[in-house]
């Protein structure tokens, strides 16, 4: 049996030493150390408070840089997601110098104190609490009798149930938005700041200036909302994660989704309530029945799958509102596809630097695959938001499949 299993190990040993003679024999490009500066703009690489290295690790698809942040060394896969952490680290000392003002101290003390009594309060009669608010309160400050009424009958967490009539949920989404960071963060020290700061703000017991803060964004950015309607930003801050559920639910149904899709996108909790509304506004804008989106986005398990799918959904976006209409999505073998009335088979890709590799010549097969399939197909068109090598779009070329790259516009 030990002599089985040397084998075993020597023979997997053995065939990895080919696939790697394979890979560098030029049958594939060469995966070595690139320069951050040709992936993300200056002022995202280095500032007072963190810096980047200057050479980062491609994987074939994305880039993954070493950030030096206030708690030591930190892999960051993607530039989309470079931003959202460089963002959460500017916003996190922005928050340190309100935490350290005196009139956020006088705040807090004034805003805990109401906070804690009326959460008492709610325990004890949830129903009178939301009575004895001001007439004209749960207009304004959010739905308070629903708010409350959950609670009362045991559907909600009493804090934060009272937390959402008081204006608290509402003011952390407007803070977070000034931020440039997502209410649903992952980081913990920010949640807690975010969370301090709104209660503070809640009845205006603070006002928050944030207007030296500068936030890192761009062209088509996963974090950024400049290009996100006003009914939309209205939606994302005065919303709960219930009711963004219901409205998500309701637009992608009447899009003809079948509700095993639906549902799988909506239950999937690696995508935040922000993630869910901003993808399900981009498939709306096309008009498509959405299931073999939704098929690939229940999937998506990492923050750097679930950044890349909103970046596909805005490459989706983009291209039918200025290229050609799209008329169809499609998903084979993981491979994402949507075909527009031109005839063009649309493959969006998120990345930061696209190279010839073993994944993107099954990428390549399975889509020339897909267009045999569908007499309407007359081209194929792979695009990116990031870069393409050159190896890969004469690789791409050789299969008949034109490339794009930097298609949400130029790094900046």
């Amino acid at each position: 049996m030990t002599g089985r299993l040397l084998f075993f190990l020597l023979a997997v040993h053995l065939s990895a030493l080919i696939a790697q003679a394979e890979w560098t024999a030029g049958n594939y490009e060469t995966i070595q150390p690139v320069s951050s500066a040709d992936f993300a703009p200056a002022s995202l690489l280095s500032s007072a408070i963190y810096s980047v290295d200057t050479l980062a690790q491609p994987d074939g698809q994305h880039v993954t840089f070493i950030l030096q942040g206030p708690d030591g060394r930190e892999r960051v896969t993607g530039k989309q997601c470079l931003v959202i952490r460089t963002n959460e680290i500017k916003a996190i000392a922005a928050l340190d110098q309100i935490d350290k003002s005196e009139e956020f101290g006088k705040a807090l003390v004034k805003a805990g104190t109401e906070k804690v009594e009326s959460v008492k309060d709610a325990v004890k009669d949830p129903l009178g609490t939301a009575q004895r608010l001001p007439q004209g309160a749960a207009h304004f400050l959010g739905r308070v009798a629903t708010a409350v009424k959950n609670t009362a009958e045991g559907k909600a967490n009493p804090r934060s149930g009272v937390e959402t009539a008081l204006g608290v949920s509402r003011k952390k989404a407007e803070l977070a938005l000034q931020l440039g960071v997502s209410p649903y963060t992952h980081d913990a020290i920010l949640q807690s700041k975010l969370d301090a700061t709104a209660r503070a703000m809640a009845g205006g017991a603070l006002v928050v200036n944030l207007s030296g803060l500068v936030v890192s964004g761009g062209v088509g950015t996963a974090i950024s909302l400049v290009n996100v309607n006003q009914t939309l930003q209205r939606t994302l801050i005065e919303s709960s994660p219930e009711e963004m559920m219901v409205k998500n639910r309701a637009v992608l149904a009447a899009m003809g989704a079948s509700p095993s899709a639906i549902e799988g996108f909506l239950g999937n909790t690696s995508l935040s309530p922000w993630q869910k509304s901003l993808i399900t506004a981009d498939l709306k804008d096309i008009g498509q029945n959405p299931n073999a989106f939704l098929g690939v986005a229940k999937m998506v398990s990492t923050p750097e799958a679930t950044v890349d799918l909103l970046q596909v959904a805005v490459l989706l976006r983009k291209h039918h509102q200025e290229s050609s209409p799209l008329v169809s999505l499609r998903e084979e073998s993981g491979v994402f596809a949507a075909l527009d009335t031109s005839g063009t088979l649309l493959a969006p890709m998120a990345g930061d630097l696209i190279l010839w590799t073993p994944s993107q010549e099954s990428r390549a097969d399975t889509l020339v695959t897909m267009a045999k399939a569908d007499p309407r197909v007359k081209s194929l068109t792979l695009a990116s938001d990031g870069l393409i090598s050159a190896r890969a779009v004469d690789e791409f070329a050789k299969k008949g499949i034109l490339t794009t790259p930097q298609a949400l516009g130029q790094i900046r």
